[in-house]
């Protein structure tokens, strides 16, 4: 028998990759109307006449009388086989493929029964919230909370009863058995493996992929349950859901989204739900999971910009700069809206309704903006250089995210555009600010090589979650804890003491400018560890830790670093920054030396060197407290 591909895996692959910025890393794309256009790759194009359609992540050439999707495109330009595409793919999209004995058939058939349980699954809640005398208090909250009957039947809302096994009964009278229903993630099991219902007393939102398939339910616990009880659940992953490729309302949402190019990003079922209700269809909250790459490689398809319209509480706020990255990266158009009062969306369309809403996402601020406001909240960034620095690396730090090898005129327009605006807030050149994201971008480049480097020592690929944090290769054949230099102890005591902030020491600290073995095994095992996805706080490092001299080294950093904490006058996030700004002169001080031997080698042209010995004068003005002018 032949060996076939997990047809869930084919399609996770197809959806991870956006058809648009494939074609883009082969050929120029520009946007044309609702779709793209780029010459084709396959003839001599000196016009664009390879059509492309982001929201059908189709492809088409007249001239050439050929198209399809992912995989016909790189089976085209490739030379290479459907298996074979699917391998180069799934690398691209960072996912383990698996192959296996079997017959097509036999996996279409399971999947197309998967769809059918589940579909009668949701009719069954549904129907028990309309009209069981159980669901009277689940229908109770749903009126409180301004959702009418068809915004009801719409979404299908349903209620699971406080029974360990409604739905399993329910299964035996349909001859559907316990097995399909687990698969399809109604049923968990308990420590003697007996499987019971998985949603009990709960309000349930049914979950479709894009064709408005139901393939997952998530439940809300209902007011007045124990205060122990998760206020969400979702059925666990299966064939048919894989919550990091998924957005709530998306099957209703698409058609607004494509014809708008715009998206609202929503974080709870009701928000959405409300959302419709008052008009507002281009609405998509995700499932149970935070934002990620995936979802905005599934928004790309459909929408340029997205609005995230997140609560007004802090944790809102939080997620939001985290969130706020991952778009830069992708390059994708991020606006920022903040509800007054606390307010999460439900309950600000039920108080004020959706055209106070619409009128507050025409003016949702541009994420970047959002950034410079947040960093710069509280202070006057020409009077408190010394918060207005750290502001600044912050800024910098996100824009530097932003691809710079690829990025299109427009975006590197917007980027010279947002250095200016720096320029003028901070009272730092352009110049300068332009070099230090350069440096920023070079440091970003060299800490990529060395995980590389890690990767290819310990023979593990880069990319994926599958990691597991093993042992590296010893730098020295003996390490201890007096061998390290101070700066390089300082870096590690805050790591250990703070391990929220490893993740960022990791990224900001170029490997290369630590001298001794001891420190470079150590910053070694925390990439190791971060790339597996280990907690960094000290006991899961000393317990990942295997080597008896590193877990020694570690006992004395840890040790040190709890005696100087109650001595330090800085902050822990101070005395990081204090150590990147050391980190940083030693890198001024070698570029400036740099700058010097080509103007005393004059390997420059007249207006290179204009400019250059310009950008030294101007650093050499800052280190003495002179602000250059305006440009």
């Amino acid at each position: 028998m032949a060996v076939v591909f997990d047809n869930d895996t084919k399609e996770r692959v197809r959806l991870a990759i956006n058809i648009v910025d494939l074609i883009g890393s082969y050929a120029d794309v520009r946007r044309q109307g609702r779709g793209f256009v780029a010459r084709c790759p396959f003839h001599d194009d000196r016009r664009p006449s390879l059509q492309i359609n982001p929201e059908r992540q189709v492809w088409k050439c007249y001239v050439c009388d050929v198209g399809g999707d992912v995989f016909s495109f790189i089976m085209q330009k490739e030379g290479v086989t459907f298996p074979e595409a699917l391998r180069l793919l799934a690398d691209r999209a960072g996912i383990v493929i698996e192959e296996r004995k079997g017959s097509r058939k036999e996996d279409v058939d399971a999947k197309r029964n998967l769809y059918k349980v589940m579909q009668w699954a949701v009719a069954e809640y549904h129907q028990c919230f309309l009209n069981s005398p159980e669901a009277s208090e689940a229908r109770r909250y749903i009126e409180d909370r301004g959702i009418d009957r068809r915004s009801i039947e719409r979404f299908q809302i349903g209620f699971a009863p406080e029974s360990w096994s409604w739905i399993i009964d329910r299964g035996v009278s349909a001859s559907i058995g316990t097995d399909a229903l687990e698969s399809v993630g109604l049923l968990t099991k308990n420590e003697r493996g007996s499987r019971y219902d998985r949603f009990r007393n709960r309000v349930l939102f049914p979950i479709r992929d894009p064709q408005s398939r139901p393939i997952a339910i998530g439940g809300r616990v209902l007011p007045g349950a124990p205060a122990d009880s998760a206020k969400y659940i979702n059925c666990s992953e299966t064939a048919l859901y894989h919550k990091n490729q998924q957005l709530y309302g998306l099957d209703l949402a698409r058609e607004k989204m494509a014809k708008t190019r715009q998206a609202i990003v929503m974080e709870g079922y009701t928000d959405v739900i409300m959302a419709f209700q008052h008009g507002i269809d281009n609405a998509v909250a995700c499932c149970g999971t935070a934002l990620g790459e995936n979802h905005i490689q599934l928004l790309k398809r459909y929408c340029d910009s997205v609005v995230l319209l997140l609560d007004g509480d802090e944790a809102g706020q939080r997620r939001t700069a985290e969130i706020l990255e991952l778009f830069l990266a992708q390059q994708l158009d991020l606006r920022i809206l903040t509800l007054p009062d606390a307010l999460d969306p439900c309950d600000f369309l039920v108080q004020q309704g959706g055209d106070a809403l619409q009128s507050l996402i025409a003016g949702a601020i541009d994420a970047l903006e959002y950034k410079i406001r947040t960093v710069c909240k509280g202070f006057d960034p020409l009077l408190d250089t010394h918060r207005a620095t750290t502001a600044l690396e912050s800024v910098l730090q996100s824009i530097a995210r932003i691809p710079n090898a690829s990025a299109t005129e427009v975006t590197r327009l917007r980027q010279d555009q947002i250095l200016a605006r720096l320029s003028r807030q901070f009272g730092i050149g352009q110049v300068e600010i332009k070099s230090r994201l350069d440096a920023i971008r070079a440091n970003a480049a060299r800490r990529q090589q060395f995980r590389q480097q890690l990767a290819a020592e310990s023979n593990r690929p880069t990319l994926g979650n599958d990691a597991v944090a093993e042992p590296v290769a010893p730098v020295a054949d003996r390490i201890r804890y007096g061998e390290l230099r101070p700066i390089e102890a300082e870096l590690f005591e805050i790591m250990v003491l703070h391990p929220d902030l490893a993740p960022m020491a990791i990224e900001r600290f170029p490997p290369e400018h630590l001298l001794s073995g001891t420190a470079k095994r150590v910053f070694a095992m925390y990439v190791e560890l971060e790339l597996a996805g280990t907690p960094l706080d000290f006991q899961s490092v000393l317990s990942a830790t295997m080597d008896p001299q590193l877990q020694s080294v570690m006992v004395s950093i840890e040790e040190h670093a709890s005696l100087k904490a109650a001595k330090s006058l800085l902050s822990a996030e101070e005395r990081l920054h204090t150590l990147c700004e050391r980190w940083a002169v030693q890198d001024d001080i070698a570029y400036r030396k740099s700058q010097i031997r080509s103007l005393e080698q004059k390997t420059l042209d007249a207006q290179s060197e204009v400019d250059l010995l310009s950008s030294v004068l101007n650093q050499a003005r800052i280190r003495h407290g002179i602000v250059p002018a305006e440009e």
